[in-house]
């Protein structure tokens, strides 16, 4: 209630202030658009949808002129096989997302795709199903992704143009191809009141051990490609597009998206060269013309996908130019640079550098990456994160859990080592069954996987066919500072049904069924 007061006392006060200053200024004259307004509009959406193929459709707002623009600059960079889709009506234009549950914070949500689907395996069969929602099939644009910068908002309406392209494709990202090149693997999930010979959901699993999944943008978690081939799919048509070390960093997913979704279309010159061997000789052109925007511009793309073996080369490139002498603009832009890398040694960078006052801690919270990596935001909030996409199951008859930890990248380039703690309840109890902990060695790229047996202290033994309930936190220590944060608990209620087989078949094919719509009449 106190914060709702005072947002309405700060409206009043900004309508307060107008009203004074125009009873100041009687003659201010008003702005007036010049031609008619509603005209404009039309015209852009009627050359939207002779270029491109979709309707614009007013909702809660009405388009306006500056973002059909925007979305007309993101949509002029999409290849031709994504153009005049046939059964998309158009996108639509929306205040907020309103397809959550209930309590799910959606003001970062910029758009939308839709039919959603869920994943049913047929007992019966023997077949896995992905079985789209009966809905019709579009885009939803929410307002706050028109103040973005034309880059992030680009990329965020080809990422979602990738999930419409995939869907009436008959689910690309669900090929066997496609789960090959991405290690994706299938999980079975019994449901909590199952019976033997029932149907059941599954789920495509990431592989812990993979350290490299699609590329991500500056506003994705590190995680966000491992959540499932589809975001996987579409960060791979964005980075395909917009990244220029793509093709480099990841040849198997740049190959397949060339010749089977961009019918050969390039982005960027094709070059015989190894991925380190690129980064150096572009970083080293950098240096010796003192393109200082251009360091961070190659820190950025570097930083889209987790490569150590690169950023200890261009951290020790950047410590080299650091011993010259203070610079005060090849200072600040290095040291901004090294906000982008998850070594170590990039924060000493910045701490030397602060420390000897030849850069101010407040130009470098300015940005928004280094602030990410920042003490406060890192102590006063993201350490503090609960795990996330937690699956329990069984494989060759021992217990496992797999989670994302969002900011397991972040606390490593805050110098911390994180262990897991985990505790298996009976549902109603306060008493665990059992307990342990596990500290992950070497690159933890966010995906963890946990042998419950191995971790457990003394013998595991779960109750089977009866409801469970796991608590999972993360415990960040750091060695030197001695500083110790807990992040939130995560819970996951799970049944273990008598002789259930968890692991999906290795060469599964998913057949795709659509709703009974006219949208998808070709595809059934």
């Amino acid at each position: 209630m106190i914060k709702r007061v005072t947002i309405l006392t700060n409206i009043f006060a900004l309508f307060l202030f107008t009203w004074i200053s125009w009873a100041q200024e009687p003659k201010r004259p008003f702005y007036e658009h010049p031609g008619n307004y509603r005209d404009e509009i039309n015209n852009l959406k009627t050359d939207f949808k002779a270029r491109f193929g979709y309707d614009l459709i007013d909702l809660e707002y009405d388009w306006r002129a500056w973002e059909i623009k925007k979305l007309a600059t993101a949509f002029s960079n999409l290849p031709d096989t994504f153009l005049n889709i046939s059964g998309v009506k158009g996108f639509y234009h929306l205040s907020q997302f309103r397809g959550g549950p209930d309590g799910m914070p959606v003001d970062d949500i910029p758009a939308a795709t839709f039919p959603s689907f869920q994943t049913v395996y047929r007992n019966s069969k023997m077949a896995y199903q992905a079985e789209l929602g009966n809905q019709e099939p579009r885009i939803e644009f929410y307002s706050s992704l028109f103040y973005e910068d034309q880059n992030e908002l680009s990329n965020i309406i080809q990422h979602e143009m990738a999930h419409l392209y995939d869907i009436f494709k008959g689910y690309i990202s669900f090929s066997t191809e496609w789960m090959n090149i991405t290690n994706f693997s299938l999980l079975h999930l019994p449901a909590l009141d199952s019976r033997s010979g029932d149907d059941y959901l599954f789920t495509t699993l990431n592989d812990s051990e993979e350290l490299h999944y699609a590329p991500v943008s500056s506003r994705q978690l590190p995680t966000y490609s491992r959540q499932n081939p589809q975001e996987d799919f579409a960060n791979s048509v964005a980075a395909y597009i917009n990244y220029p070390y793509f093709q480099f960093s990841h040849p198997k997913r740049y190959q397949f998206l060339k010749e089977r979704v961009f019918d050969g279309k390039l982005y960027f010159p094709e070059e015989k060269i190894g991925y380190k061997e690129k980064v150096i000789a572009d970083i080293e052109q950098a240096f010796s013309n003192k393109n200082w925007d251009k360091v961070i511009t190659i820190s950025r793309e570097v930083a889209r996908d987790y490569r150590p073996d690169i950023e200890k080369e261009m951290i020790t490139r950047l410590e080299a130019d650091l011993t010259k002498l203070p610079d005060s603009m090849r200072d600040q832009k290095l040291a901004l640079a090294s906000c982008y890398y998850v070594d170590p040694n990039a924060l000493n960078i910045r701490k030397n550098l602060i420390r000897k006052k030849r850069v101010s801690l407040q130009v470098l919270l300015e940005n928004q990456r280094c602030i990410l990596m920042a003490r406060k935001s890192f102590e006063k909030e993201l350490g503090l994160w609960s795990m996330r996409n937690i699956y329990f199951y069984k494989s060759k008859g021992e217990s496992y859990i797999q989670f994302s930890d969002p900011v397991a990248l972040t606390s490593s380039a805050r110098g911390f080592d994180t262990r897991y703690i985990w505790r298996v309840f009976n549902e109603g109890s306060s008493v665990h069954l059992a307990e342990g902990s596990f500290i992950r060695q070497g690159v933890n790229p966010g995906s963890v996987k946990i042998n419950l047996g191995k971790t457990a202290v003394g013998t595991l033994n779960l109750s089977v066919g009866k409801p469970l309930i796991i608590e999972l936190g993360a415990e960040r220590m750091h060695p030197v500072e001695f500083n110790r944060l807990n992040s939130k608990i995560a819970k996951i209620r799970f049944v273990i049904p008598a002789g259930f087989n968890y692991d999906g078949h290795k060469k599964a094919k998913i057949k795709i069924i659509y709703p009974l719509r006219p949208e998808f009449k070709s595809l059934n």
